[in-house]
C-alpha cells in the first residue's frame, strides 16, 4: 500500500488505476490496528496511550528517527517480548487480522457481521464509475468502468434508485439479465446476485448476562480514555 502513497495522497497522475482491488487506505487500516493494539494491551492492564508516550519519550521528544523495528522493540519492552512479537509478527509484518469480535466483547461491544446484496461496483447516474471488485457480481459478469446500465431484468434503470436496492428485490444466487451500453453499443449479460460482507458495532445490553462486571469496568475505563 505504501508504494502508492504519493499518488493516493497528493501527487498527480493521469494513469488509470485499479485501486478498488489493489489498495486499502493505510489511514483506516492503521486506525483499526491501533484499536486492536489498545484493546489487546488493556487485557494486560496496559494501554495504547502509555505505549505512545514511551515512543514520544524515546524518539519524538529527542528528535531521533525511528524504524518499524524500533516500534517493535519498544512494544516488547513495554508489554513483554511474547506480546510484542505476536502482535508485530502477525499483524504488522504479515497481514493477519486480530480477533476483533473477542476484543470488542472485552469492553462490552458487540461486533455484528452482515451479508447484504452488493453489485460490486459504484454506479452513479446509471454509469459504472469504479472498477468492479474481484469476485463480485459485476466482476464475474465482465462489467467495466464506464458501462451505462439500461435495464435490470424487466426494470428500466434510470438511476433514481441505487442499483443495490433494485438487486435486493431478488434473492442471492438468482441469475438475471442486465442490458447496458458500452461505447455506444447496447449489450446484454447475465449476472448472479451475490452478497458482500459488512460490519456493525453496538454496545452490549446492560441487562444481558454477557455484560459482566469486568466488561462493564473495562468499558468505562476504555471510554473515559477516549
Amino acid at each position: 500500500m505504501s508504494y502508492q502513497a504519493p499518488f493516493v495522497d497528493a501527487a498527480k497522475s493521469v494513469d488509470e488505476t485499479n485501486r478498488e482491488n489493489t489498495f486499502i487506505s493505510y489511514y483506516s487500516y492503521g486506525s483499526m490496528l491501533g484499536l486492536a493494539l489498545d484493546l489487546s494491551l488493556r487485557e494486560k492492564g496496559l494501554n495504547l496511550d502509555d505505549y505512545m508516550k514511551l515512543i514520544w519519550g524515546n524518539f519524538g521528544k529527542k528528535q531521533v528517527y525511528y524504524t518499524v523495528d524500533d516500534l517493535h522493540e519498544t512494544l516488547n519492552s513495554y508489554a513483554g517480548k511474547e506480546f510484542g512479537d505476536h502482535f508485530f509478527n502477525n499483524y504488522i509484518y504479515k497481514s493477519g487480522m486480530p480477533d476483533y469480535e473477542t476484543l470488542f466483547k472485552s469492553v462490552g461491544v458487540i461486533l455484528e457481521t452482515k451479508n447484504e446484496v452488493d453489485f460490486g461496483a459504484t454506479v452513479r447516474s446509471q454509469k459504472i464509475i469504479s472498477n468492479p471488485k474481484i469476485g463480485s457480481s459485476a466482476y464475474e459478469a465482465n462489467f467495466q468502468k464506464g458501462d451505462k446500465i439500461i435495464q435490470i431484468d424487466t426494470i428500466d434503470y434510470t438511476g433514481d434508485a441505487t442499483i443495490n436496492s433494485i438487486l435486493s428485490t431478488f434473492k442471492p444466487n438468482d441469475t438475471i439479465k442486465i442490458s447496458f451500453d458500452r461505447f455506444g453499443t447496447q449489450m446484454e449479460t447475465i449476472i448472479k446476485i451475490q452478497t458482500a460482507t459488512s460490519y456493525d458495532i453496538h454496545l452490549m445490553d446492560t441487562a444481558s448476562k454477557e455484560f459482566s462486571k469486568s466488561r462493564k469496568n473495562n468499558q468505562e475505563k476504555w471510554l473515559q480514555a477516549q
